[in-house]
């Protein structure tokens, strides 16, 4: 159903009627704000019939936010790499700034106003598979900077953008959009070239092992020792001749 859409016959086991319910009321709304008055009404049950099948309200919602957020990942992971790490990094944001905007008010619950201490379960599904990604191309030897940092500062970027242009009623296709793309793009992959070479022998390597060591002490190097290893890596990580 749209994000848009208008009031349904809702059929099905209690459970379903409710999740439809809940999905239905999220798509009218603007915000995301619904009661639980108005998705046992729609579903035609009580409130206990709800707090039976779902702790609460917010589980719910969580249900319904994750449901659908999977169905966009089981797409999205139905498309094959194109070969081309900038190519399938444009097609990932485009795909995931597009979900957002079309899919406000669930996108709202997913990152919009987190509780304090506890992950909205899409938003944990989101990012973990963005990390899956960014590993993958961190051991290829596209990245200029480490996994982790690479995986924050892409969830940061899209999330920020995806919000704003739902805050401003803006499609994915916004300039916006494709400005912090290419942006965050330039910032955190190395140019094909070099990947190749003597070059991409030396980085892919030293990149992997940076990423790999502990943040903690490594015996049984002394700690300046290890500060002088880090050194190293990241030089040569960050080489690019």
């Amino acid at each position: 159903m749209s994000e848009n859409g208008s009031a349904e016959a809702i059929d099905g086991d209690v459970r379903t009627r409710l999740m439809r319910a809940a999905e239905q009321l999220l798509g009218a709304s603007a915000d995301g704000q619904i009661s639980t008055r108005e998705i046992c009404s729609l579903a035609r049950v009580t409130a206990p019939t709800l707090y039976h099948h779902f702790a609460d309200k917010h589980a719910l919602l969580d249900a319904v936010v994750l449901e659908g957020f999977s169905t966009y990942l089981e797409g999205k992971r139905a498309i094959s790499p194109s070969g081309d790490v900038l190519t399938d990094f444009r097609t990932g944001w485009d795909m995931h700034v597009s979900f957002g905007c079309e899919h406000p008010a669930h996108y709202r619950l997913m990152f919009g106003n987190p509780q304090a201490g506890q992950a909205v379960p899409a938003a944990s599904l989101a990012h973990d598979a963005v990390a899956r990604t960014v590993a993958e191309w961190g051991e290829q030897g596209h990245l200029k900077v480490s996994v982790d940092a690479a995986t924050e500062t892409m969830s940061a970027a899209a999330v920020g953008v995806t919000l704003q242009l739902i805050a401003a009623q803006a499609d994915s296709t916004h300039p916006l959009s494709t400005n912090v793309r290419d942006t965050v793009a330039d910032a955190l992959f190395r140019p094909s070239e070099t990947g190749d070479g003597v070059a991409g022998a030396v980085t892919r390597p030293a990149r992997q092992l940076l990423d790999a060591l502990p943040h903690g002490p490594l015996e049984p190097l002394r700690p300046t020792e290890v500060a002088l290893l880090r050194e190293w890596l990241a030089s040569l990580a960050d080489s690019s001749t």
